[in-house]
């Protein structure tokens, strides 16, 4: 009786469809994975720039607080004195001038695929 249970569940297993998967299952798969790994990185790259964004203002806001009049205080000093005003308005166009040749070669080197100590 034992053996012809085992041969009857035997058989029924075997008649039994297996489930067929499509021809392109693992492209598939692997694209579902690709979209969710993207998805989580722009969801962190999100949480940085907000991180960011909220810390710099907070200590902007900060130094404005404590140290507020005394640049104000400065500032108008400053506008008195006319070879300092020229001073600033020249350091601050250089800043500028460096800040965009900075970006404009780190776009440059991030297009090219390469660092800059290449």
């Amino acid at each position: 009786m034992e053996k012809s249970a085992n041969s009857a569940l035997r058989k029924a297993l075997a008649e039994r469809e297996r489930p067929s998967l499509p021809s392109n299952f693992a492209y598939t798969t692997m694209r579902r994975i690709r979209q969710e790994r993207q998805k989580s990185e722009r969801r962190q790259q999100i949480a940085a720039f907000c991180c960011v964004v909220s810390v710099t203002i907070l200590s902007l806001g900060g130094l404005a607080y404590a140290f507020g009049p005394v640049i104000w205080q400065a500032l108008v000093e400053m506008t008195k004195r006319p070879d300092a005003l020229s001073l600033t308005l020249t350091t601050l166009f250089c800043l500028t001038f460096f800040a965009l040749l900075n970006h404009l070669l780190a776009r440059h080197y991030v297009h090219k695929g390469r660092t800059p100590h290449t």
